[in-house]
């Protein structure tokens, strides 16, 4: 198994272990089509959220460890051209599978949860540095670089937020707008 797969895996894993110590259930939906897991509840199990999981290993080379991909599929791809749109927008395609995005960091050992809205924001902002990049102009993925810095501000403290921010997945099966589990 590649280092890249047991990042997966275990981030996965991490993740399932977090939802279900809220009483939640997240099952791995069959097939697998770019959703990770289908969180629902024992008490409403008609309400449901996909999930997307998006992890990233202890050893990177460059030194990054909060920087995720939104890959691509050849079909997704092709789906966009057909639309009429750049390749670069193919990432939407993937997106827009899932209700919620978790970047998991396995160095630092934490969760990022954005919904699925968040993505186009982190998406375009990352756009300015890395969207000439051979693959995101060609629409193999898109880049959430979170150490980026826009104006002198890491995307880590603009949506600090967002880091775990469990309530973002808890708040829908609990009706309440009130204060999020972290």
């Amino acid at each position: 198994m590649s280092r890249q797969n047991k990042t997966g895996k275990l981030t996965e894993e991490w993740v399932k272990d977090k939802i279900t110590s809220f009483g939640l259930i997240a099952s791995e939906p069959v097939p697998d089509r770019g959703v990770d897991f289908i969180v629902t509840s024992v008490n409403d199990p008609e309400k449901n959220l996909k999930v997307q999981v998006k992890g990233r290993g202890k050893i990177q080379k460059n030194k990054r460890y909060r920087w995720f991909q939104i890959r691509t599929t050849q079909r997704q791809r092709d789906e966009t051209l057909k639309e009429g749109l750049p390749l670069a927008e193919s990432w939407r395609k993937k997106a827009d599978l899932a209700d919620i995005f978790i970047l998991a960091s396995e160095m630092f050992h934490e969760f990022w949860i954005f919904q699925r809205k968040d993505l186009d924001d982190l998406i375009f902002l990352n756009s300015k540095k890395h969207g000439n990049r051979a693959d995101n102009k060609n629409g193999n993925q898109a880049e959430i670089d979170l150490d980026l810095e826009i104006n002198g501000i890491p995307l880590t403290e603009k949506y600090r937020e967002n880091l775990e921010n469990w309530g973002l997945i808890t708040s829908v099966f609990s009706g309440s707008q009130g204060p999020c589990a972290r």
